[in-house]
């Protein structure tokens, strides 16, 4: 079994959290995760966008950056980005292939998440990266990405998710996402309330860490409140970065805020005389900060195209979103996780490509489609197989 076809068998072994596998194929490959400063992000929402925010600012900053995400959208090459660009097959696939060797030479099987992680840390040494900025996967202290020793770790707003694994309290799963800290890190956060940042206080205090609770805004092309708060997040991060990578100046730090893409959270686009909003949040806290954007800059009348999935908190976002909007198109982005659309709404279309087309032939002046990050890749992927129904595409 070689290459791509190894590593998509591995997405039969679910979800193990733990480190003693990574950490020991990294061995295995030289321990190619030290081969530059590394900076993690953890959270519950806005992970990536800031983590993708940060990078640029790297980039902007003459830094040789690499940029793990997850998901994907479309393409599956976005989780690794080096210097701005997705990347290459050639090396992703020789980095695929140094990680099979080094499995089989460890005698480890590696999840599907942890292969990725580790083809991340490959990939990055082949690149010759300055730094690297790493979205956590899930949680922080048991993901595969928290083996590395950061410069910096940023926890993004926390919130309630993957309660089975982290915790069914805050504190609890506020817990989890602190585990990125380590000695020598610079912490910053975006949390403000007291409990979750009293766990990350202490944890900081344990290794003797600076934390820096950020509380403002920056703007940022990408749309939303909340990512003006991500963007401060990142922002700062690069502020208290400057004495460990001078290269870092304050021009620097506005191009890359400026020029940051961050697909399918707000992404707009102009489609047959309609606004047409394509969003990957997917639980409560998410929807929570999105909902005060959809009152104020959605035209009525609305409609939504949702999907879910089954492990999230389905009641709640239900609750919060469905009454925004004038009309709901349930869909399934990807069954069998996805929740039945019929058990969602009386309008139920299983095919996200047939639900979206039905949206654009109704009377609705916006269309919003969101509910899940698989839903947002399918919009994305629908609209671009069809240039000429969609317009200039606005990266807000």
């Amino acid at each position: 079994m070689r290459g791509r076809t190894w590593l998509d068998s591995l997405q039969r072994l679910g979800i193990a959290l733990g480190l003693p596998r990574t950490r020991a194929i990294l061995r295995e490959l030289g321990r190619p995760e030290k081969a530059y400063a590394s900076v993690i992000v953890a959270g519950t929402n806005g992970k990536g966008s800031t983590a993708a925010m940060l990078a640029s600012i790297l980039e902007s900053s003459g830094y040789r950056t690499g940029l793990y995400t997850s998901p994907p959208l479309v393409d599956p090459r976005e989780r690794w980005v080096i210097a701005g660009t997705f990347i290459d097959a050639p090396l992703l696939d020789a980095s695929i292939d140094d990680l099979r060797l080094a499995a089989a030479r460890a005698r480890i099987t590696p999840t599907f998440f942890e292969a990725l992680t580790l083809i991340a840390f490959i990939a990055f040494r082949r690149a010759h990266c300055d730094v690297v900025v790493l979205e956590v996967g899930m949680g922080g202290r048991l993901d595969a990405t928290n083996v590395v020793k950061p410069i910096a770790a940023l926890i993004t707003p926390i919130g309630f998710d993957h309660m089975e694994y982290l915790g069914t309290t805050l504190r609890q799963i506020a817990g989890e996402k602190a585990g990125v800290i380590h000695r020598g890190a610079i912490v910053l956060t975006s949390n403000t309330d007291a409990a979750i940042v009293d766990v990350i206080r202490r944890r900081a205090a344990k290794f003797d860490s600076e934390l820096i609770v950020v509380d403002d805004e920056h703007d940022t092309p990408l749309a939303g409140a909340f990512q003006r708060r991500n963007a401060a997040l990142a922002v700062r991060a690069a502020e208290a970065l400057r004495p460990r990578l001078p290269r870092i100046t304050p021009e620097a730090i506005e191009r890359g805020v400026r020029e940051t893409r961050w697909r399918g959270r707000l992404e707009k686009l102009r489609v047959g005389g309609k606004d047409v909003w394509i969003d990957g949040g997917h639980n409560a806290h998410a929807i929570r900060e999105v909902a005060p954007f959809i009152e104020r800059e959605l035209p009525r009348p609305r409609v939504l195209v949702f999907g879910i999935m089954k492990d999230k908190d389905v009641a709640d976002v239900v609750r919060m979103l469905f009454p925004l909007f004038d009309r709901v198109i349930a869909t399934e982005p990807y069954p069998p996780r996805s929740v039945e659309a019929a058990s969602l709404a009386g309008e139920a279309v299983p095919d996200p490509k047939e639900a979206i087309e039905r949206a654009l032939r109704s009377d609705a002046r916006s269309v919003f489609i969101g509910g899940s990050l698989y839903l947002a890749g399918a919009a994305i992927e629908y609209f671009e197989s069809q240039p000429q129904r969609a317009g200039q595409q606005q990266k807000r």
